[in-house]
């Protein structure tokens, strides 16, 4: 399926699950099929990491523990925006203006996530019963409920435990609560099992504030006042778009390590960073009416350093915070020029 995206500002977005191309009008979009209204997101139930396996897993605990500093420094150069203008004097505090939220619920875009390095086996298990599939939907195997298998390349062809298999899978929970475990971390929705060039590479299928929840509180302590939050998954969200436009390559959009962004699965999920991706949900930076490849650092030196004065420091962005500002104060200070958009879905 297809997934047509627009802002509301006009001009062009370029992100879908197959990376078209479309326009939007300056007016307000319209939903082709109706999109329920969503409850608030829940944290998932972890369980023990400790899996059986016919291998020995590796040994990270799964228990959410958000880090205590934030990533050094996040993606590359920006593709999708001009260059800062000076930062508002001090004394005058800018405010990106929200335009009024669209009636329709905002469009779950889903992302591709390379969430483990090639490798010759994979340990891959499932909190709840589930399905691994072939590529046309027909069952390969099933996993029981808190265990796992080991997913191995013999002779160039994929094993599951003792099943044979075809080099690309799927992982499915049969319920919507169920995680995956991905040797050594549990994660929301769907995980595509690929060989190539005689590794195994995992990738996390799943919808974009999902993914979110995780990425806040991998990159940002959760403990950060909660606008410092809303502003780094409005960040996030931005950059994941721009990359779901122009993927890394053609099996996944991004990695899930500080050359993209930090993404840990639910082990650094908390209350917090679900609250800060919910009350953001479908907010996007937009310059010219195109997603902001909205980058950020640790720090203003590394913001100056790597990415030439352009994007968020994390650690400003809580000092802000813990001074009042709002997230729209916060990005108005750190992407002057840019303007706030909802993401819906083109008519």
């Amino acid at each position: 399926m297809m997934l047509f995206c627009s802002i509301i500002l006009g001009g062009i977005l370029t992100t879908a699950c197959q990376q078209t191309e479309v326009t939007s009008s300056s007016q307000n979009s319209t939903v082709n099929t109706p999109h329920p209204v969503r409850s608030p997101a829940k944290r998932p139930v972890i369980p023990p990491p400790e899996l059986t396996t016919l291998a020995p897993a590796p040994t990270e605990s799964a228990s959410p523990s958000p880090p205590s500093q934030p990533s050094q420094v996040s993606s590359s150069k920006p593709a999708t925006a001009s260059k800062p203008t000076a930062k508002p004097a001090a004394g005058r505090v800018a405010s990106l203006a929200l335009p009024p939220k669209p009636p329709q619920t905002s469009p779950r875009v889903p992302i591709r996530v390379a969430i483990t390095q090639p490798s010759p086996y994979l340990v891959i298990g499932a909190s709840t019963p589930a399905t691994v599939m072939d590529q046309q939907g027909q069952l390969v195997t099933n996993l029981t409920a808190s265990s796992a298998e080991n997913f191995v390349l013999q002779g160039g062809q994929l094993q599951i435990g003792s099943t044979k298999a075809p080099n690309i899978v799927w992982v499915k929970s049969e319920s919507e609560s169920g995680l995956i475990y991905v040797s050594g971390r549990w994660y929301r929705g769907a995980v595509q099992v690929v060989a190539n060039n005689g590794k195994l590479l995992g990738i996390n299928h799943v919808d974009m504030e999902s993914y979110l929840y995780s990425v806040v509180g991998s990159e940002m302590p959760a403990s950060w006042p909660i606008e410092a939050l809303k502003s780094q998954a409005i960040a996030a969200r931005s950059y994941a778009l721009a990359h779901i436009a122009r993927p890394f390559s053609p099996l996944y959009d991004l990695g899930d390590t500080q050359r993209w962004q930090a993404y840990k699965g639910v082990e650094t999920e908390t209350n917090s960073t679900l609250v800060a991706v919910e009350e953001t949900a479908g907010i996007v930076l937009s310059h010219n009416g195109a997603v902001v490849e909205s980058l950020y650092a640790a720090s203003e030196s590394i913001v100056r350093d790597v990415h030439k004065g352009f994007g968020m420091s994390q650690n400003g962005a809580n000092q802000l915070a813990r001074k009042q500002y709002s997230f729209q104060q916060i990005l108005a200070h750190f992407y002057p020029g840019t303007k706030l958009a909802w993401l819906q879905f083109s008519s």
